[in-house]
C-alpha cells in the first residue's frame, strides 16, 4: 500500500484536498480535526453603516448569510450586494458570489494577504468595514488595518474540536502509512499533535514530513518530524504543490 497525504481540515475543504491530489496521482486521507458550528449574533449587521465586508473563510460567508436570516442567493440580500467585498482565496470569492455578495477582490495568504488589497481599494478613514469572523482567531484583522481603515469585527462561527483522529487515519499511522500531513493553521497543527500523543503515536514522528503553510504553524508542530516543508506563500494551491512533488520524488530511482 503507498503512503498517503493527510488533510486535516475542516470539511468540505479536507475533501477537496483528497480530489485534488487524486488528480495529480497521489493518495491522500481526510481527518477533519475541527468542524465549524455557526454563532448568532446578538445584532444583526446593517448594510448601510459600512463601507465594504472582508471574509477571511468560507464558514465566514455561511455564518454571515445565517445571521442575517437569508439562504444563499436569496435576493433578501440586495442591501449588501453592492458593497466592495475582499475575500482570502477563490473558493471562498466562489462561496461569497453564490451566496449574492458582489465579485469579491481576491487575495492570498490568509488575512495579512488580504491588507494591502484592501489599502489599495478602499480610502482612509472612510465608513468601516465589517469582517464576519471565527471566534478564535490566528490572524487579527482590526489591528493590521488601524488606525486609518475601521473594522467592525463580528463573530459568527466557531472552529470546535472533532473528539478524535478519523479512524482511517490512525490505521495509517499505526502501520507507517502516512507520508506527509498538511497544515493550514496553527491550531490544527497543536491538535494533530495532541492526537498523537492521546493515541500513544508519539513514536511515528520521525516517519512523517510536515507540510507547514506558515513558520508559525510549522513551530506549533514542533519537533522530531522527518522533515518540515514551509510554503512561501501560505496558499491551498501551494501546499498541495509540495504533497504532490514530495509523493513523486519517493518513486524516482536513486
Amino acid at each position: 500500500m503507498a503512503p498517503f497525504i493527510l488533510s486535516v481540515r475542516p470539511e468540505p475543504d479536507c475533501d477537496l484536498d483528497v480530489t485534488a491530489l487524486a488528480r495529480r496521482g497521489v493518495p491522500a486521507l481526510a481527518a477533519p480535526l475541527l468542524v465549524p458550528r455557526l454563532i448568532d449574533p446578538d445584532t444583526r449587521p446593517d448594510p448601510s453603516r459600512y463601507a465594504g465586508v472582508i471574509f477571511t473563510s468560507r464558514h465566514a460567508v455561511t455564518g454571515l448569510v445565517a445571521a442575517l436570516g437569508r439562504s444563499a442567493g436569496d435576493a433578501g440580500l440586495a442591501g449588501w450586494s453592492q458593497l466592495p467585498v475582499f475575500a482570502v482565496g477563490r473558493a471562498t470569492a466562489r462561496v461569497a458570489r453564490m451566496a449574492g455578495f458582489a465579485a469579491p477582490q481576491v487575495g492570498h495568504g490568509g488575512g495579512a494577504g488580504l491588507v494591502p488589497l484592501i489599502r489599495d481599494h478602499m480610502p482612509a478613514n472612510a465608513p468601516p468595514l465589517l469582517w464576519p469572523a471565527a471566534r478564535d482567531r490566528g490572524f487579527d484583522m482590526v489591528a493590521a488595518l488601524a488606525p486609518d481603515r475601521a473594522v467592525d469585527d463580528v463573530t459568527v462561527y466557531a472552529m470546535e474540536q472533532t473528539p478524535r483522529l478519523a479512524d482511517a487515519a490512525l490505521d495509517a499511522l499505526a502501520y507507517g502509512k502516512i507520508l506527509a500531513v498538511k497544515l493550514m493553521s496553527a491550531r490544527s497543527a497543536t491538535l494533530f499533535c495532541a492526537q498523537l500523543a492521546e493515541n500513544g503515536m508519539d513514536h511515528c514522528r520521525p516517519e512523517i514530513i510536515i507540510i507547514a503553510g506558515s513558520e508559525t504553524i510549522a513551530a506549533a508542530a514542533g519537533d522530531g518530524w522527518r522533515q518540515t516543508y514551509i510554503a512561501k506563500r501560505p496558499t491551498r494551491v501551494r501546499l498541495l504543490a509540495i504533497a504532490s512533488l514530495l509523493y513523486h520524488r519517493r518513486e524516482m530511482p536513486g
